[in-house]
């Protein structure tokens, strides 16, 4: 408000000879807090896109490997009934071919006739 030459003259005709002028510190800001503020900034974007972006690639693998023991276990269940198979007898044997011919191959022994039903029930 007042230029100094006003101030001075103020002061000294107040008796504060020994006064000095305290002039107020303009804070600075400092361009190397500013970047560190970005750069801090930048980080946790950065951040925060990795973990989002690693849920959702981890989410997809727990699926995939969802999917992975279900194979495995039909598998299983496959090799078990392969395993008693192997160990039927003769007559079990073929018994379980006479089976698998005429259910999955519709087979059927000479003489023998077949009767479908064409009405659904």
């Amino acid at each position: 408000m007042f230029g100094r030459k006003k101030r001075e003259k103020v002061i000294r005709q107040k008796g504060y000879e020994s006064v000095q002028e305290i002039r107020p510190i303009k804070k600075k800001r400092n361009k190397k807090y500013f970047l560190l503020y970005i750069a801090v900034f930048a980080f946790l974007v950065y951040a925060s896109y990795a973990i989002i972006n690693q849920s959702v690639e981890l989410n997809s693998k727990r699926e995939q490997l969802a999917d992975i023991n279900h194979q495995i276990e039909i598998k299983e269940i496959e090799i078990e009934y392969q395993n008693e198979v192997e160990n039927y007898s003769d007559d079990d044997l073929s018994d379980y071919i006479e089976n698998i011919a005429r259910e999955k191959l519709d087979y059927v022994k000479n003489g023998e006739r077949v009767f479908i039903n064409i009405s659904g029930d």
